[in-house]
């Protein structure tokens, strides 16, 4: 992303025109996508044009699987280095600033 997204809106928008470039580079139409996803024509029309911003999550992944980039979602959220629990277990023992009386 070479800009900076201030709004949810500017996200969606660059998720739809990406989506939809990438499912022309595949050569599929968006009533191919629509049988394979089973996510209605309608809804990925909309959803391509920007008119719909509120694709379920169900939606977006069964789309991301037509074009392949499922495994992307990755990429996305990837798994922290650490699982909360031990980084909680080893917080405790990080000393916490300590806040000094003003005389």
């Amino acid at each position: 992303m070479d800009k900076q997204f201030t709004t949810n809106q500017d996200i969606i928008l660059l998720l739809s025109k990406r989506i939809k470039e990438y499912r022309l580079a595949a050569r599929i139409s968006q009533k191919e996508m629509a049988e394979i996803s089973g996510v209605s024509l309608a809804t990925i029309s909309h959803f391509e044009q920007g008119v719909n911003q509120n694709l379920t999550l169900n939606n977006l992944i069964s789309l991301l699987r037509v074009i392949g980039m499922e495994q992307r979602l990755n990429d996305l959220l990837p798994e922290l280095p650490m699982p909360p629990l031990a980084l909680k277990q080893i917080n405790k023992y990080i000393p916490k600033q300590v806040r000094r009386k003003k005389q």
